[in-house]
C-alpha cells in the first residue's frame, strides 16, 4: 500500500520532545507519531465501535480495505 503524505505544522518545543520519544522508543519520529495515531485510532473505535470499510467512502483502494491489519504492525 503506498502511503498518504501530509504534511504537519507543529510547535518546536513538541516537535523536540516528540524526538526524544521516538528516540526512546527506537523510532523514527514519523513512525512515532504513526503508532501514537494508530492508539489514538483504537481508542476511538473501542469507545464508539468501529470504523467500517463503508465509512472511508472510498480513500483506501478495495483490495487494500481488505487487509488493514497491516498498519497494526
Amino acid at each position: 500500500m503506498d502511503e498518504a503524505r501530509f504534511t504537519m505544522r507543529i510547535h518546536p518545543i513538541i516537535m523536540s520532545k516528540m524526538k526524544i520519544i521516538a528516540k526512546n522508543n527506537g523510532r523514527s519520529l514519523n513512525k512515532e507519531i504513526e503508532q501514537i495515531l494508530k492508539w489514538v485510532i483504537d481508542d476511538y473505535e473501542r469507545k464508539c465501535g468501529r470504523i467500517t470499510y463503508d465509512q472511508l467512502n472510498g480513500t483506501v483502494e478495495n483490495a487494500e480495505a481488505n487487509d488493514l491489519s497491516s498498519l497494526y504492525k
